[in-house]
């Protein structure tokens, strides 16, 4: 085969390692697999496999394949990606976040042309035939774009001893009609926020 790409396949041969002391990846011009570290809000990396796309000077692509090495092993087989126009990068966003309890993710998803954010959260033990509020925890809440939730390990939506779900900008409640106290409930909120 002539004009074959390096190693005869795709980009060919191996990942170019980023320039140190940070082996930054704002830096990187050109298509192809480079070892960097992404810098993201909340998280710390080790390196990772990253694939940028350039398709004009300034404007692009990466994906960052989270592999075994990085510095936190809840992140293991996800990735991230973020997109590039006139020259300046755009924030990381998760394609597939590990949803640890506890932790917003801004996620690859859009409502209205807003970015979706996911957080799962633990709401404790039901409450006895009445109603339990928890707070969130989320700032600068926008709009619900849709939830999940597990009663027990069966699904908390439409389960039949729960009469009532209200999620709004501080709070979660939960209204039950029987004794479901022995029972613990997690959700996982998908929502937009008011700074976007």
């Amino acid at each position: 085969m002539s004009n074959k790409a390096p190693a005869g396949y795709g980009l060919g041969g191996n990942a170019i390692m980023t320039d140190s002391p940070d082996y930054n990846l704002d830096n990187i011009s050109g298509s192809g697999w480079f070892v960097g570290v992404p810098k993201m809000d909340n998280f710390t990396f080790g390196s990772c496999l990253v694939e940028n796309i350039q398709w004009a000077a300034g404007e692009g692509a990466q994906i960052a394949f989270l592999y075994p090495g990085t510095s936190s092993p809840a992140v293991y087989n996800t990735r991230i990606q973020r997109t590039k126009f006139n020259y300046a990068f755009g924030p990381w966003e998760w394609i597939n976040p590990p949803m640890q309890l506890g932790i917003e993710y801004r996620t690859a998803e859009r409502h209205n042309g807003q970015p979706v954010y996911a957080k799962a959260i633990s709401f404790g033990k039901a409450p006895n035939a009445s109603s339990k509020d928890i707070s969130h925890g989320i700032e600068n809440f926008g709009q619900l774009v849709s939830y999940t939730g597990m009663l027990d390990g069966a699904n908390l939506i439409q389960n039949s001893m729960v009469d009532n779900i209200r999620i709004n900008a501080s709070a979660i409640r939960i209204t039950t009609n029987t004794d479901a106290s022995e029972c613990y409930v997690y959700l996982t909120l998908y929502y937009t926020k008011t700074t976007d």
